[in-house]
């Protein structure tokens, strides 16, 4: 009985999150902000990095500025009195070791997604590089725990649904700030929708009861593990911007830009030889 009422909230909750782009849960904002960083280590944000994101930057698409800087305020106050907290906790208490072990696993369950849009960007080397990945990092990585595959030159690149409307030419759309979860657009809060479709452990978990608290067991991890991999660099925007929401927004939306160019760049290189090809005939 319990875990059918569970269910019931989580797919309540998934509607609202998922398919209300003035609302919307946010497993994956900070998580969006890293590109193919180490998972497992607290990141850190260089000054001239700082100087740069704090920078004032041309006027963002943000039409819903007003209940954005609500929601984010709202975010800020959970973080202050909660889950930062909870991630200092958690940086502090796990070594550095077993946090990489698991962001490792959380990597290499997130494979499967990768691979599913490798292969609707029309990227056929980079979906070859990610299923190789994932045999020989649930093989010989003991599951996931290991990167084995970045040691044989096979490094993991971030890839999400998301950024394969963007190479679709989809525009990113209006900026978002969703509950609990903090920045998004538009065009990621849809690309969530796809990534979620093709999670192979939720379809696993989705529909059997006695599964689905795996699922929400390795979503609440997932939080907690990008919340504590990103709580310096969210602790040093906060205290050197003046308006911590632009800087959010700004920083949020180059960071996606920079994964938007760098998947065009290797799209564009791919291409370049077959090109050239057509021009010898």
């Amino acid at each position: 009985m319990m875990r059918a009422f569970m269910k019931s909230i989580f797919t309540l909750l998934f509607l609202l999150f998922f398919w209300v782009p003035e609302t919307h849960a946010q497993e994956d904002a900070y998580t969006y902000m890293d590109t193919d960083e180490e998972p497992g280590v607290e990141l850190e944000i260089s000054p001239e990095e700082l100087e740069e994101v704090l920078e004032p930057s041309p006027e963002e698409d943000d039409p819903l500025e007003t209940l954005n800087r609500g929601t984010f305020a709202l975010n800020n106050f959970l973080d202050e009195i909660l889950f930062d907290h909870i991630a200092a906790m958690y940086n502090g208490v796990v070594p550095e070791f077993f946090r990489e072990r698991v962001g490792y696993f959380l990597r290499n369950l997130s494979e499967p997604i990768v691979l599913a849009n490798n292969i609707l960007q029309g990227e056929m080397q980079d979906a070859e590089d990610t299923l190789r990945r994932f045999a020989i990092n649930t093989t010989a990585g003991i599951g996931g725990i290991f990167d084995v595959s970045t040691d044989l030159d096979i490094p993991y690149k971030r890839e999400d649904f998301g950024l394969t409307l963007a190479s679709w030419g989809f525009d990113s759309g209006p900026y978002l700030v969703l509950p609990i979860l903090g920045p998004s657009n538009l065009r990621d809060t849809i690309g969530r929708i796809g990534d979620y479709g093709f999670d192979p452990v939720n379809w696993w978990a989705f529909f059997d009861d006695n599964k689905a608290i795996y699922s929400y067991t390795r979503t609440g991890v997932q939080i907690l593990d990008a919340k504590a991999d990103n709580l310096g660099i969210i602790g040093d925007l906060k205290r050197n911007s003046v308006d911590p929401y632009a800087t959010f927004r700004a920083w949020y939306t180059e960071r996606r830009k920079s994964l938007s160019a760098r998947d065009e760049k290797r799209t564009l290189e791919t291409a370049k030889p077959d090109e050239e090809d057509d021009d010898d005939l």
